[in-house]
């Protein structure tokens, strides 16, 4: 295990206090991994070159740079430049002193660099080296480059996203990254693990694709047993009813409401008031109100409509009925439950500018949210906010042991930048 000084919020108990790890790549997947890997109190080293940006430094567009504290939040962030000798060498000296090697590029692209695998196991023999790719690593598709709407097609998400005579549509640019992200750190804590408890170290590779593909088992479920493909139902569900999102008083305003049963359609016509049109036989039972959807989906939107979404929705939790409002961005400001449990906190924020360094980019204060879990006997840090190479003396000097001399001439180099 590697000796890494933690943030002082997270305590000394953290539940991966002492492990360091090196985080080398852009985007959504491998950030968010550093992320939950850091607020565990791993000490992670972003590696970044202010010459080439990362395109998550400009979002979202309303508020440039404002959505990195989300990502970047709890990691020391460095500037360094491996295409240059120099820089190639001070990240296998990180390496060598470092329990996890990660990264979402390219193997041409990492040997061209001279920091390829085995490169990383000759200076740490015991790293457990984590690759994320977009569809893997092997196999026929190894070579092809991949992004977010892609994978998503290729997966068979957007396969089951969209109304059922549109063509498929998709979630989020980035839908399979976060899960990737989710599932990353659970593979690199098991590895680390599996180290303490054998010696064994460990190479992963994990894939956008793949995490896709996870996703859609009901999928593959239903035609190995039925032979039927998957369906575009839009808000609608394959076994309740009344299912979907139903308009309520305001802009754009929306309750979303499932009964899964007859028991809950009771409850639904009680808190209703029972209207007469509930009383259809055909809506007696979930087969009948499953093919009478489009007239049910019709008599609730007229009863929701003119009703306050939240008021509505306290309404029907109370009478036994599942429903929730479609939040707003106000609405997960404004939360009580948010708030009680300090799910957004303030952070600050730098304005990415392409061609001026990072520390003439204007800061800015916005919130970020924390990690959901929470561990009983071991801290969460929320963690420190730090712009891209402010972290540069302390891990070039304090870890690495440059002088400030040596620092100075590197920056100057552009091999520090």
């Amino acid at each position: 295990m590697t000796t890494a000084p933690v943030d002082s919020q997270a305590a000394c108990f953290a539940a991966l206090t002492g492990i360091r790890v090196v985080e080398f790549g852009p985007y959504v997947a491998l950030p968010l991994t550093g992320r939950i890997l850091g607020s565990l109190g791993a000490e992670v080293i972003k590696v970044e070159t202010n010459k080439v940006l990362d395109e998550m430094a400009f979002i979202p567009a309303w508020s440039r740079g404002a959505g990195q504290p989300e990502y970047q939040r709890g990691k020391r962030r460095i500037t360094l430049d491996v295409r240059t000798d120099a820089g190639r060498d001070l990240m296998l000296e990180m390496a060598r002193i470092s329990d996890v090697f990660m990264t979402n590029f390219r193997r041409n692209v990492l040997d061209r660099w001279g920091i390829d695998f085995p490169e990383i196991r000759r200076q740490r023999p015991d790293a457990i080296i984590m690759w994320q790719t977009g569809l893997g690593g092997h196999g026929p598709y190894y070579t092809y480059k991949s992004f977010g709407i892609l994978v998503q097609h290729l997966s068979g998400v957007s396969l089951m996203t969209g109304l059922p005579d549109e063509p498929p549509g998709v979630v989020n640019t980035s839908y399979s990254d976060y899960h990737t992200g989710v599932f990353q750190p659970a593979g690199i804590i098991a590895a680390l693990m599996r180290r303490n408890l054998t010696g064994k170290t460990a190479t992963l590779e994990s894939s956008i694709f793949k995490s896709g593909v996870a996703t859609c088992g009901p999928a593959l479920l239903d035609y190995q047993v039925n032979g039927r493909g998957p369906q575009r139902r839009g808000n609608r569900d394959a076994w309740a009813a009344p299912h979907g999102v139903y308009p309520c008083a305001g802009e754009d305003r929306y309750i979303a409401i499932s009964i899964v049963d007859d028991e809950q359609w009771t409850k639904f016509r009680q808190a209703m008031d029972d209207p007469a049109w509930a009383a259809a036989p055909e809506y007696e039972t979930r087969i009948g109100r499953q093919r009478n959807h489009d007239a049910l989906d019709a008599a609730i939107s007229d009863w929701t409509r003119p009703q306050d979404s939240a008021q509505l929705m306290n309404t029907l939790q109370a009478a036994g009925v599942p429903a929730g409002i479609v939040s707003q961005g106000q609405d997960l400001h404004d939360s009580a439950h948010l708030q009680s449990r300090n799910f957004y906190q303030d952070t600050q924020y730098w304005e990415a500018e392409r061609d001026v360094k990072a520390t003439e980019w204007t800061e800015g204060e916005s919130v970020s949210w924390s990690i959901p879990a929470r561990m009983s006997g071991t801290p969460i840090a929320f963690g420190k906010y730090s712009n891209i190479g402010e972290d540069n003396a302390y891990v070039f000097g304090d870890l690495l042991g440059l002088t400030n001399e040596e620092i100075a001439e590197l920056e100057a180099a552009g091999v520090i930048y």
